[in-house]
């Protein structure tokens, strides 16, 4: 957790009191907003199961919302969803993290189709979002609260699933799409899916560029300096170029009526080009030479079967998870006299290995999920040039954890429903740890409410940079969480309306710091220090969002509001990045034929972060942004679409004197057959 921070001064009542306003009022009715959220959900207890049902805290976003978006389509969605917090350093392909509930990023675990895909070789495990493009999504589901017992390491705040779209037999479908707009932005994607009785098949593309935007100093209405603190910061470049692109694929063979195989993978890539404020030379801040490459690859090749006369479902799953970065920085590394100069740094990391999952009916005494994992993870790095001084030393490390996983699902009474899990994590050579689960969910289907509870522990294991780098120890103990939640899910009006409140505390433990601490070798200590446990915090907070109908058919409203206390215990402060007050306000007007017009209101309150460049906590100002998107339905096959971002050119920061996109137009159209 962050450690330098300090409270916010005062709470913002005004945004309180609007999206509770926009919530609590029953006449605010959505009439089919539901439409919008698929029947069965899959990360909530790993098997598909009716979201009405389960007991944890889960948020779904149906991939039609996040088409809208283009190739920015995740992480702009993923900022309307309550208890997750979006982080960029500027603009498209710009690093972003994302955190859940005020945990860390390397406490968010991140799936894709089930499949791991956090950065190995990261400092911290965390999966860096600006490296993501919107490829083939048929939805994201956004688990938070503790979900080690079911996911393993790094689920310590949470889950997030992205998942992508599946063929559907006798229904082949295409699509192309192209758009363009502010900062010299043009993007293009196209799918294609389909199959028949044996075989299922979807395939997608995305690519873009954008001219961008210098991110440090853009827009930013305060004098800056470069690395030495005094000389002013150079006239910003005409832009920061960004290129992105992915493709997805997935394809499904039935064997028998009772035996079928599943393959799919992901490959997505970015290259961008950043800024450098702490050179001491001016005209190394903006150098075309900071310039960086990433991309990450995943694929999953997957046995399923039926025993027991169909009552064990079977799945057999071999990955492979792999990520790659390349940064070449001016003044970006240093030698043992601290002496700066240009350098290639390159990342690499890779995860492998195989699971088995058992679903196991048990008729009306419910049913068992159970399983084993076992898992490789190898990262290493270089520098180059490397002065051979004993400033830098290279990783080449790796280990394997064996997992082993059970979840009981109880149905007590016909309306109410638990899960109990528990799993057991062991690293060959390093900690194993235990982590277990608990859901509850009771319907009342008479007035429409589901009370629904959630508690469990959290682990995250230290990264293979945490224990082996120069600045490592391999003695580190796992991260651990402990918390829950409970809440209330309501239906109003015939589901014209919905509203759901839920209350959540977590208590993160033995949380990994870096300083120079006893622990320290004399090398690391004159390197400026190492990796050591010692922080404590914890989150807590409340989550209100609501679905309304203003008027049938013509006008539709949401809406999600996120308190979140974030104490560092040690500090008794506010953690860094993490915003106390935040929701969103969408509207959907469909009252002309053929047109549809979708208002989104981003509000945003004080948040604190800390000046790397001159030391100290800061408080970035609350903000609110403005986006409007429209589309048009020129026929059944194509769809023009306009979409405006920032509409009234607000100056903000989510990470300190990094500006963000102002008022923007794209434009697009999607041809459909």
């Amino acid at each position: 957790m962050d450690s330098n921070a300090r409270p916010h001064c005062a709470r913002p009542i005004s945004l309180v009191a609007v999206l509770l306003g926009a919530t609590a009022f029953p006449s605010f009715a959505l009439a089919d907003d539901a439409t919008l959220l698929p029947e069965v959900v899959v990360t909530a207890d790993r098997v598909a199961e009716p979201i009405t049902t389960t007991g944890s805290s889960i948020t779904v976003i149906p991939g039609s919302q996040v088409a809208k978006w283009g190739t920015q389509g995740i992480t702009e969605t993923l900022r309307e969803a309550v208890g997750v917090n979006v982080t960029p350093s500027g603009g498209p392909g710009s690093q972003t993290y994302v955190r859940i509930r005020g945990g860390d990023p390397g406490a968010v675990l991140v799936l894709i189709d089930g499949q791991r895909v956090g950065n190995v070789s990261a400092t911290d495990g965390a999966l860096d979002f600006g490296n993501l493009t919107a490829v083939n999504i048929d939805r994201i589901e956004v688990l938070r609260g503790p979900q080690t017992a079911l996911y393993g390491s790094d689920a310590m705040a949470g889950v997030i699933n992205i998942i992508t779209k599946k063929g559907t037999p006798g229904d082949p479908a295409r699509s192309v799409s192209i758009e363009g707009g502010s900062y010299g932005s043009i993007s293009g994607r196209a799918s294609v899916s389909g199959g028949d009785e044996r075989w299922t098949y979807s395939f997608g593309v995305n690519v873009g560029y954008s001219d961008g935007f210098p991110q440090y100093g853009y827009r930013i209405n305060r004098p800056l300096t470069i690395g030495d603190g005094v000389t002013p910061l150079p006239a910003l470049p005409w832009g920061d170029p960004n290129t992105k692109g992915g493709a997805n694929g997935n394809f499904s063979y039935k064997i028998s009526p009772t035996a079928s195989i599943d393959f799919g993978f992901t490959v997505l890539g970015n290259g961008l080009r950043f800024d450098n404020p702490y050179a001491f030379t001016a005209s190394d801040v903006f150098s075309p030479l900071n310039n960086s490459q990433a991309w990450i690859g995943s694929e999953y090749l997957r046995f399923n079967f039926l025993t027991l006369e169909g009552a064990l479902n079977n799945h057999v799953t071999f990955f492979q998870n792999t990520t790659y970065n390349q940064a070449q920085q001016t003044e970006g590394c240093y030698d043992a006299f601290y002496n700066s100069f240009t350098c290639t740094t390159i990342y690499h990391g890779v995860r492998w290995g195989g699971e088995y999952q058992g679903d196991l009916s048990l008729g009306r005494f419910g049913s068992v999920i159970f399983g084993a994992r076992d898992e490789q993870e190898a990262a290493s790095n270089s520098q180059n040039p490397n002065p051979n001084d004993g400033s830098f030393s290279p990783i080449n490390a790796s280990q394997v954890t064996n997992s082993a996983f059970v979840n009981y699902r109880a149905p007590i009474f016909t309306n109410l429903e638990a899960t109990f899990g528990g799993r057991v994590d062991a690293i060959l050579g390093g900690q194993t740890f235990f982590t277990g689960r608990a859901t509850l969910a009771y319907r009342i289907d008479e007035t429409g409410t589901k009370l629904h509870a959630s508690f469990g522990n959290g682990a995250k294991a230290p990264t293979l940079y945490q224990r082996y780098s120069q600045y490592g120890n391999p003695n580190l103990l796992p991260e651990q969480s402990v918390g829950g939640d409970v809440g209330v899910d309501q239906q109003l009006f015939g589901d014209r309306a919905t509203l759901s409140a839920t209350y959540f505390n977590t208590y993160y433990n033995n949380l990994i710091s870096f300083a120079d601490a006893p622990t320290c070798t004399v090398a690391q200590v004159a390197l400026g220090g190492c990796y050591y446990n010692v922080n404590q915090a914890r989150t807590q907070g409340v989550e209100l969002s609501g679905s309304v109908g203003l008027l049938p058919g013509v006008l539709r409203a949401r809406a999600g509001y996120t308190y979140t206390e974030a104490t560092n215990l040690q500090t008794n402060t506010q953690l860094l990045r993490v915003p106390m007050n935040s929701g969103s306000i969408n509207l959907v007007y469909t009252g002309i034929d053929k047109l549809e017009i979708a208002p989104r209101l981003l509000l945003v309150g004080p948040t604190n972060d800390y000046s790397f460049a001159g030391g100290g906590n800061v408080v970035l100002a609350g903000y609110a942004r403005l986006d409007i998107l429209a589309n048009y339905k020129l026929s059944d096959q194509y769809l023009a679409y306009l979409r405006l971002e920032n509409v009234t050119d607000a100056k903000y920061e989510t990470v300190y004197n990094y500006g963000t996109p102002g008022f923007s137009v794209y434009a697009g159209l999607t041809h459909t057959w």
